[in-house]
């Protein structure tokens, strides 16, 4: 049951990627996505696991997902009960650059779900990393640059980004982000939860190196008082 659920949760997210593929990350991400062997066979076991506090965030997620992504709604209810979620910190995994500060505001909002990659994933791949990017209501995800080409497909909002020396612009839910190789990047979430299905197609061995910013406290400060 876990596998059929979580595999067909990926299949959903392909086949809304397949129609979205204007940019070259997306056109990737769907081209690895459809080399695997999706038939459940070769998917890793993980334990079902989500932490008690974010239960009712992640429904409310699902609740805000639009309706133009209601194959991706649905495959993501059905295979909730068996996705394994973790919180990512400026330790964990070595996925930061040693020292790094991502803030307490992030480390205290944000889940991550692997279903494709190189280790603790789903499903198993060398050439593609695919999660589910949770973070909770009014949380500010710091500014911070990684070698890997990224995608941010992304389900929910309207959440505001902040690319490069770029002003913040809002998303709505059913966007696409492309994160060019080195190219800092800064996420803040406002009332609605936010939940984005990231990929990377490139250097899937490199670190986030957090970038300092002087705005920092003043942007969490926002988010707390709205």
């Amino acid at each position: 049951m876990q596998k059929d659920k979580v595999i067909a949760l990926i299949c959903a997210l392909r086949d809304a990627l397949s129609a979205r593929d204007q940019l070259e990350v997306v056109q990737q991400t769907v081209s690895r996505l459809s080399a695997l062997d999706l038939d459940g066979t070769q998917a890793e076991p993980l334990p079902p696991r989500t932490p008690s506090h974010f239960q009712s965030e992640l429904k409310l997620t699902i609740d805000h997902i639009p309706d133009s992504l209601k194959a991706v709604a649905d495959g993501l209810s059905q295979a909730l009960p068996y996705l394994n979620w973790k919180v990512d910190t400026d330790s964990s995994d070595g996925y930061y650059e040693k020292g790094s500060d991502v803030g307490q505001s992030f480390r205290e909002g944000n889940l991550v779900c692997r279903l494709v990659g190189p280790t603790n994933s789903f499903v198993f791949s060398e050439e593609l990393f695919l999660s589910l990017f949770f973070l909770k209501s009014r949380t500010l995800y710091r500014d911070h640059v990684h070698q890997a080409s990224e995608m941010y497909f992304n389900l929910s909002g309207p959440c505001g980004f902040r690319l490069g020396d770029q002003d913040w612009a809002d998303y709505a839910g059913d966007s696409v982000i492309w994160n060019p190789p080195s190219r800092s990047h800064a996420t803040r979430v406002y009332e609605t939860p936010f939940l984005s299905a990231v990929s990377w197609v490139s250097d899937l061995d490199s670190v986030c190196r957090v970038i300092p910013r002087d705005d920092w406290q003043i942007l969490e400060d926002q988010l707390r008082q709205t």
